[in-house]
């Protein structure tokens, strides 16, 4: 079990750097240079806040940031224990 975990944490890091990317790609072309690099240094709170902001604008980011906010809270939890 502990291999899997470790195995999903891999892949979760992964998707996760790939998404940050994503985020501040947007924050860019939508919010502008601050805005660009204020979600450069403050993933968790970027995330959560561009996903709301793309919601009904760029559903596919909005429901993978979703996806990967859940993911990272299970795995803050999970990784304490």
């Amino acid at each position: 079990m502990r291999s899997l975990m470790a195995t999903l944490y891999d892949v979760f890091a992964t998707t996760a750097i790939i998404t940050h990317i994503w985020t501040v790609i947007i924050a860019f072309t939508h919010g502008g240079f601050l805005a660009g690099i204020v979600s450069l240094f403050l993933p968790f709170l970027a995330e959560l806040f561009w996903m709301f902001k793309m919601f009904g604008i760029n559903n596919g980011y909005a429901i993978v940031a979703l996806i990967h906010l859940i993911l990272s809270v299970f795995f803050f939890f999970s990784h304490r224990n």
